[in-house]
């Protein structure tokens, strides 16, 4: 048998885009930032789905700024999920600094949410601006956990999207819906 060596050009986007998936899967299976297991529960973690009945513990969402001017942001924005018709908010806070990064929101954070959403209860997952001050989105990513189990529920790649209270920027929107997978 013989056997070549491929080498693969991987453009800046297709980068991104393996970054942003080996980041989730590790960022579900990483029960402590020390340990980095394959599996979880025993079984292989690209595997994992939440059940249609399981009741969401956890939203995870992790954003990438891009690298534009003025893309930083001080401004307040809210993570949204929009859940049998009804709207209910977690704060961000003020931290949209460059780079990655990464926000874990029990589902109690969500001001008066039900004690149990389903992943079919999700119409939409959003990302609002307060304020005045813009954010620009490279990528976001957002994982549902229930239990154990780990499901990708939004993906918005290299979308540079301005998140802006006062439409400063020509493509900017208050009230940024990402691109659900459920």
């Amino acid at each position: 048998t013989e056997y070549r060596e491929k080498s693969i050009n991987i453009q800046p986007r297709m980068t991104t885009m393996l970054l942003l998936a080996c980041s989730v899967l590790l960022l579900v299976a990483l029960p402590g930032i020390h340990s980095l297991p394959s599996t979880v529960d025993g079984k292989d973690i690209s595997q994992r789905s939440i059940g249609t009945t399981a009741c969401i513990d956890e939203v995870i969402i992790m954003t990438f700024t891009s690298d534009r001017d003025h893309a930083e942001s001080s401004g307040n924005f809210d993570l949204e999920l929009e859940v049998n018709g009804d709207t209910y908010i977690a704060e961000f806070g003020t931290t949209t600094k460059d780079g990655g990064q990464l926000w874990k929101f029990a589902i109690s954070d969500f001001h008066n949410i039900p004690s149990c959403v389903t992943k079919q209860d999700i119409e939409e997952i959003a990302i609002e601006e307060d304020t005045d001050d813009a954010w620009n989105i490279q990528s976001v990513l957002t994982v549902l956990r229930a239990g154990g189990d780990y499901e990708l529920a939004t993906m918005d790649m290299d979308v540079f999207q301005w998140v802006d209270g006062d439409h400063s920027f020509s493509n900017s929107v208050r009230h940024f819906e990402l691109n659900l997978l459920l």
